[in-house]
């Protein structure tokens, strides 16, 4: 029987001990302080949370009714704990940063104490069938993508900027033809982000996801990432691409994701450079320049209608076999990286 409560009558079920959060059917690891602020803040935005999962029996010694939680414990705790004064939210909050509850002003509680929360009641349900909607409700879902499991994992700054950075760019990446819908909302276009920042921080590095589970791992510390520089030289080399090849490269392969990696990274190398990473000396040209725009679009159309070829060109043959290979190895990136650059300082 699904139904819907506000947070206060959790408050109010909790104060009179009529709410039972049962450990029994505690699934996953207790919640982080980053996973518990992030809550918070979807609800003062009155943003949807999944629903929670309660069992609504009589307890017979007391003749009263009472609620027992078995599934959205970690939601609620963060709620009460809130409400309580027991969470600060942070610079992740952005406006909110540095509020608990008792410093809201009244319009912020009372949005925080009227939000709504959907609930499913499993009536005098007993403990079989608990486990047994527990198993069908698994069955039903999609498995977690390696995407997803990321950012399930990590709370820093990385993941948060890469998720919030290409959220931004929906319609450039839709647009233009780079993901679809359904693939942002399975985090492709989030995947590609931390890629891009890696070539920003670390150069041109062999692919794959555990490389990105590695990137999002190193720099999980803010300590280590420095946001505001790597969104700035993200942002500069997207805004070229826009400004002066985007429609140019409209259909081609060079706007699939794996090729589009490697431009971005020439195009970023050669506004404000990025490091050598797993490439040799002949690999890497340290001071590539940006050359005559004409040049540039004239070249990038030479190598799109390469990899489209079936056969191994005379001219280009490297870049043809590497453009055939497993695109996220670093095989063939060390291959394809300096014919991109070399395409974009063409005069």
């Amino acid at each position: 029987m699904l139904e819907q409560f506000r947070v206060s009558d959790f408050l109010e079920w909790h104060e009179a001990k009529s709410l039972v959060i049962n450990k029994d059917f505690q699934r996953g690891s207790v919640w982080k302080p980053a996973a518990k602020i992030m809550l918070i803040d979807t609800i003062l935005r009155d943003l949807p949370i999944p629903k929670i999962y309660m069992r609504s029996f009589i307890d017979r010694e007391t003749k009263k009714s009472k609620r027992e939680v078995v599934d959205g414990q970690q939601r609620l705790r963060a709620i009460i704990d809130f409400a309580n004064d027991k969470i600060v939210l942070s610079s992740r909050a952005k406006e909110f940063a540095g509020k608990k509850f008792s410093t809201l002003d009244d319009d912020e509680k009372d949005k925080f104490l009227q939000y709504a929360i959907s609930v499913d009641q499993l009536v005098n349900a007993d403990n079989q069938k608990i486990l047994e909607i527990f198993a069908r409700l698994n069955s039903y879902n999609v498995k977690l993508n390696d995407a997803e499991l990321r950012h399930a994992e990590f709370q820093g700054e990385f993941k948060w900027s890469a998720h919030d950075t290409s959220n931004a760019l929906y319609d450039f990446w839709e647009g233009n033809g780079i993901f679809s819908p359904s693939t942002m909302v399975r985090m492709a276009h989030t995947s590609l982000v931390a890629e891009m920042y890696g070539v920003i921080l670390d150069g041109i590095q062999d692919g794959g996801q555990p490389k990105i589970r590695a990137l999002y791992k190193k720099y999980d510390s803010s300590k280590k990432f420095d946001r505001q520089a790597v969104e700035g030289q993200f942002q500069r080399a997207i805004d070229w691409i826009e400004d002066n090849i985007v429609e140019d490269l409209e259909g081609t392969p060079l706007l699939r994701p794996a090729h589009f990696l490697m431009l971005f990274a020439a195009v970023t190398h050669c506004l404000d450079g990025v490091p050598q990473g797993a490439l040799s000396g002949e690999e890497f040209e340290e001071d590539a320049e940006i050359g005559d725009i004409d040049s540039i679009r004239s070249h990038l159309e030479e190598l799109a209608a390469t990899i489209e070829l079936d056969e191994e060109p005379d001219d280009l043959a490297d870049f043809w076999g590497a453009s055939k290979s497993s695109l996220q190895r670093i095989a063939s990136r060390r291959i394809r990286f300096p014919h991109f650059v070399e395409a974009l300082s063409a005069e």
